[in-house]
Formats: structure tokens, C-alpha cells, sequence
């Protein structure tokens, strides 16, 4: 009997063990107690680490372009080539998404997203920004439109809504309308055509309304309706007229508040001197804009847009705060560089007179559309501008033979623009570039 007792105590006893021990175990397993915050922040109010902190910057998102080479000399660089190279297969399209990342949508009124910044490179508009700019005329639209209007019949040439007295709204068969400008001497038409397939060659024709011309002959069938009026506007039978396309709702467009000095002239432009800091998105896709328009002007001699704003600052100190000439906004928001008459042709005739302020304005700038800049270098290093200008023209516009050529004087002066602005563009990417990881 005494021996089952102490048979069972043992049994019992080792049972008790088992039990402590597992119970020991359990307890190991539990993770310690802890005290949770009442309430935590959400990641994206943090604190952010301050510039100059130490350690690491985050990686840009953007490709850098690769730095330019410098001569054994040291400073002048070799070639155009190491620029023209930028991004080559990138630049030309958005730049792709990781699978299932959103876009992020930036509202206008709020700074653009420090960590989107919005030059890249030191000198060149983010691809993020550029991506924000409204598309103006795609390249369907303007063929579509082509197509309705070359030779099409014209049902009714009203006074208004085109600029001049003797430009004329036309209205065409299928309800199709184009304003038609009438030169007062034919290099106006031919700077405002030219003009047209140089803003093509770079890459700018979503700001310019699509073109195309035609002869004004009142027997012919184009304008067999419209004789009264042809006769009222007092054209020249047989003179060449552009049509453009009509644009209703279009609005005034005044110089970025950034961009301006409080004395009225402009200040430079660049990413180095913080000119861009803390701006709104739509700011900051305005002077995306801006700065293609500023080459398109330089390379034109257009002195009719916002050099005439520059020339007026003499005697009107506030110019710069009214609306810039032949400069509008469309109603899907990308500006429109408008009547451009006074370009190539006329604008170099008197270069002389107003590229103390063209020179100047262009200066200013060095921060440039990749894309741009690399057509610019592209049209630089061919030497052969003029004829490429020639070649579109003539592609387009076979029937108007006499307006295609520049005269030699002025297709070198194209050719002298060009170089000068891809030499200002080298300047500031030596000058502002910045290399991969600084």
C-alpha cells in the first residue's frame, strides 16, 4: 500500500513538472507587455530630416543626364554630342511607373512635392512636371483641321476676332472656322509660315496653331461665295493669306509673378538661385512653357511679344503686369504663341534694332524642356537648319513655291541663332548641371 502512495506521488509529481515546464515555455513565447502612445502621426508628418544633416539625400526618381565632357584645357567643353545623348530613349516619353504605383495627383494651388523636384539635372524641367503641361494641338487634330481647310470652299468672311483690321474670321463649308491674315507685304506671311515649320522642327508646334495657306483669287472655287467681302477687305487678287486656326475662349497671359522684379524687369531663371522654390504647380508648368517660348522668340527675332514688353518698361513701369502680346492662354490651359508674323523674315530684317533685348531675355533663362534643348543641338551640329526649314515647308505647302526660301543673309542669321542659343544652353550645364548623385 505504502509503495502505490508513494508510486502515485511520484506520478503526480512528474505530471506537475510537465505542466511547469510547459507553461514556462508558453510564457517565453508571449512578447513582453508594452505601453503604445496615444496617438502617432502618420508617416507622411514627420519630421523631415534637414538639408545638410548628414548622411545620404534620398536618390533622385528622375535619370540624370550624364555630364558633359571638358577638354584637357579644362572648362570649354569638347562637343555638342555628350548633350545631344541626354536621355535618348527616355526624354521622349513619360517615364514608366512601377507596377501598381499611383500618379500623384499635386492640386495647382499647393507647392509641387519637394521630392518631385522640378529640375533635374541642374538645368533641365523635370519629366514629372513636363507631364503637367496642358498638350495644346496634337498632331491629329492639326491634320484633321489641314484636311477641312486647304481648298476648301469659304462660306462667309466676318470682321473680328483675328487681330488686325484686314485679317477676317472665315467660316468654311462644313462649319469649320480659320482666322485668314492678310500681310501687309508677303515677308509678313512668310515669317508667320516659316515660323510655323521651325516651331514644328522644334518640337513646339503644340503652342502654334496649325497653318496652311492659300492664294486669294475671286474666281476660283475657294472663294466664289465670299465676293462681297473680298471686296470689302480690299485683298490684292492673287496675294498669298495664311489661315490659322480659330481659337474661341482664348485669355490674356501676363509674365509669372516668380519671374518678375518688383521694378518690372525680369529676374534670372535658374534652379540654383531659388527662383523655383516653394511654387505652385501651375506656376511651375507656366514657366515650363515660358522658357520654350522664350527660345522659340530668340530664334525667330520675334520682337512682337514679349520683347515689346521689355522695350516699354522705359516709359511704363508696369507693363510686365498686363497681358503679353500674342499671348494666350486655350481653355485647356497650355499657352499659345500667336501671330507670329514678325518672325524669321521681318524680325531678322531689323535684328539689329531689338536683340538688345532678345540677347538679354534669353540670358536670363537656364532652365530649359529637355526635350528642347536637344533639338536645338541636333539643329546645331547639322549646320543645315535652312534646309531642313526648306525641305518641311515644301512638303506641306508645294503650291506656294515663293514664300519657302530664306534669302542666304537670313538662312545663316537662323544658322548663327542656333548657334548661339545651344552655346548658352552648354553654358548653363557646365555652369548649373549637376552630375549623377551630387
Amino acid at each position: 500500500m505504502g509503495r502505490r502512495m508513494r508510486g502515485a506521488a511520484a506520478t503526480a509529481g512528474l505530471w506537475l513538472l510537465a505542466l511547469s515546464s510547459l507553461l514556462v515555455l508558453w510564457g517565453g513565447l508571449l512578447p513582453p507587455r508594452t505601453e503604445l502612445p496615444a496617438s502617432r502621426p502618420p508617416e507622411d508628418r514627420l519630421p523631415r530630416r534637414p538639408a545638410g544633416s548628414g548622411g545620404p539625400e534620398p536618390a533622385p526618381r528622375l535619370p540624370l543626364p550624364p555630364p558633359l565632357a571638358r577638354d584637357a584645357g579644362g572648362g570649354s567643353l569638347k562637343t555638342f554630342r555628350a548633350l545631344l545623348t541626354l536621355a535618348a530613349g527616355a526624354a521622349d516619353g513619360p517615364p514608366r511607373e512601377p507596377p501598381g504605383e499611383r500618379r500623384r495627383h499635386v492640386p495647382a494651388g499647393q507647392p509641387w512635392p519637394e521630392e518631385r523636384a522640378a529640375v533635374h539635372g541642374g538645368v533641365f524641367w523635370s519629366r514629372g512636371l513636363e507631364e503637367q503641361v496642358p498638350p495644346g494641338f496634337s498632331e491629329a487634330q492639326a491634320a484633321a483641321w489641314l484636311a477641312a481647310v486647304r481648298g476648301a470652299r469659304v462660306v462667309a468672311l466676318e470682321r473680328g476676332g483675328c487681330g488686325r483690321s484686314s485679317n477676317r474670321l472665315a467660316r468654311f463649308a462644313d462649319g469649320t472656322r480659320a482666322c485668314v491674315r492678310y500681310g501687309i507685304n508677303p515677308e509678313q506671311i512668310q515669317g508667320e509660315a516659316l515660323s510655323y515649320y521651325l516651331a514644328r522642327l522644334l518640337g513646339l508646334q503644340r503652342h502654334v496653331p496649325p497653318l496652311a495657306l492659300a492664294r486669294v483669287e475671286a474666281r476660283g472655287a475657294q472663294w466664289a461665295q465670299v465676293q462681297e467681302e473680298l471686296r470689302a477687305a480690299h485683298w490684292t487678287e492673287g496675294s498669298v493669306v495664311s489661315l490659322t486656326r480659330w481659337l474661341p475662349n482664348l485669355t490674356d497671359v501676363v509674365v509669372p509673378a516668380p519671374w518678375r522684379s518688383e521694378d518690372g524687369h525680369l529676374r534670372p531663371l535658374r534652379a540654383a538661385g531659388g527662383e523655383l522654390a516653394n511654387r505652385s504647380q501651375a506656376e511651375l508648368v507656366d514657366l515650363v512653357q515660358w522658357t520654350d517660348l522664350i527660345l522659340f522668340d530668340y530664334l525667330t527675332a520675334n520682337f512682337d511679344r514679349l520683347v515689346s514688353n521689355l522695350f516699354s518698361l522705359q516709359w511704363d513701369p508696369r507693363v510686365m503686369q498686363r497681358a503679353t502680346s500674342n499671348l494666350h492662354r486655350g481653355p485647356g490651359g497650355a499657352l499659345v504663341f500667336l501671330d507670329n508674323e514678325a518672325g524669321l523674315v521681318h524680325g531678322y530684317r531689323v535684328a539689329g534694332m531689338w536683340d538688345k533685348y532678345n540677347e538679354p531675355l534669353l540670358q536670363s533663362v537656364c532652365v530649359f524642356r529637355e526635350r528642347t534643348a536637344r533639338r536645338v543641338l541636333e539643329l546645331q551640329r547639322g549646320q543645315d537648319a535652312a534646309a531642313r526649314l526648306l525641305r518641311l515647308y515644301r512638303h506641306h505647302e508645294p503650291r506656294f513655291p515663293e514664300l519657302a526660301a530664306l534669302a542666304d543673309p537670313h538662312a545663316q542669321l537662323l544658322q548663327r541663332r542656333l548657334d548661339f542659343l545651344a552655346k548658352h544652353i552648354l553654358h548653363c550645364k557646365a555652369k548649373h548641371g549637376r552630375r549623377p548623385g551630387t
